[in-house]
């Protein structure tokens, strides 16, 4: 049989309100004693007591659940482990659930809506999804009554996002400063030469070619033609770079969009017997978890880990003051030093100049 709460009060010597808002995070909120609060909570360990969340729920209309919204494609919903992560250790602390919430990749029909549109399950929502979202999902999510943040898009209000721009400024910068000055930007993805892209794909375009204009260099942009699609393949895009870096005003120096690339490019140079970054200096924007996985260049990592915590305390908010617009946190990203960027080497680039 199940543990009740008249039983834990019985135990613990106490009333069973007492227990009732020690077991539902409203200990603090009128002045029960920590210490009474930790006989609580360990008397309800002891006996096993699990909460109905679905009685709660039912009873005060909280379900203690949020829902992130998601879709099936990087290009349309970044969504990295640690980002996952940690917003469900955030939600966590605040005694909440994390729901996911999909949006299938194809048009969506009335029926097909996500559950979390059609049924009442989640107290709030956190929307990670910026590019080609189907006409359906844009209307469900203006019409629903629940608060909502948006995640990694560049909105003036309810939103949390990094800094792309500042940051691909900041990286340009770092590289002018060693002494290049032939800098080239990369973005392989096809897809990110859509009217409709990731904020991502212009500001980081326009804070390479900020840093660029101040300090009077001419910006070289190679990103390919999207109709190449570079990110189907590793070879395609060692072809393309050797096509850059075998003729003689090559650059000494490049940026790219994503860490992606980073493997062709070193194949490349191996290649051409170019070393790294004694003949050439490579940066790229690249994630936390992309850390884990094996990142050898040096990077400016976004900061997912911050992303995700600012993601849920501004939900929280909301959720208290829902017909409040928030104003949108913008974020810094992080620089790691792998190395792979150094002054250039003089005689290298006296002949790409």
């Amino acid at each position: 049989m199940s543990v009740t709460l008249k039983e834990i009060a019985y135990y613990a010597g106490v009333d069973v309100s007492v227990v009732s808002r020690v077991l539902n995070n409203k200990a603090d909120q009128y002045r029960i004693s920590r210490r009474c609060q930790e006989k609580v909570k360990k008397i309800a360990l002891e006996l096993g007591y699990i909460p109905n969340a679905y009685a709660v729920g039912v009873k005060t209309g909280q379900f203690n659940c949020v829902a992130l919204l998601h879709g099936d494609f990087t290009n349309k919903s970044y969504l990295p482990e640690k980002l996952v992560c940690e917003i469900h250790l955030n939600l966590e602390k605040q005694g909440k659930h994390l729901l996911l919430a999909r949006i299938p990749k194809e048009s969506v029909k009335e029926q097909e809506l996500p559950m979390i549109f059609r049924s009442l399950m989640a107290e709030g929502l956190i929307i990670n999804f910026f590019q080609d979202m189907p006409p359906k999902v844009r209307q469900a999510i203006y019409d629903t009554q629940m608060p909502k943040i948006w995640l990694n898009d560049k909105l003036e209000y309810d939103a949390v996002y990094p800094d792309s721009f500042a940051a691909a400024k900041r990286a340009t910068e770092y590289l002018i400063e060693l002494g290049h000055r032939k800098i080239c930007y990369c973005d392989i993805y096809s897809y990110n030469q859509k009217p409709n892209a990731h904020y991502s794909a212009a500001d980081r375009r326009g804070g390479y070619q900020q840093a660029m204009q101040n300090a009077g260099l001419p910006p070289y942009d190679i990103t390919p033609p999207a109709e190449l699609k570079l990110e189907e393949s590793i070879d395609k895009q060692a072809d393309f770079f050797y096509s850059v870096l075998k003729k003689p005003e090559r650059p000494t120096a490049m940026l790219f969009y994503w860490g992606y690339s980073i493997p062709a490019i070193f194949a490349v140079a191996a290649r051409l017997n170019l070393q790294i970054p004694r003949d050439l200096s490579v940066i790229t924007f690249a994630g936390e978890t992309d850390q884990r996985v094996g990142l050898c260049s040096t990077a400016i990592i976004e900061p997912e880990t911050q992303m995700a915590r600012e993601a849920v305390a501004m939900l929280r908010k909301k959720i208290k003051h829902k017909d409040t617009p928030l104003p949108s946190k913008r974020l810094d990203y992080h620089f790691l030093d792998m190395k792979t960027c150094a002054k250039p080497n003089e005689s290298i680039s006296e002949k790409s100049l």
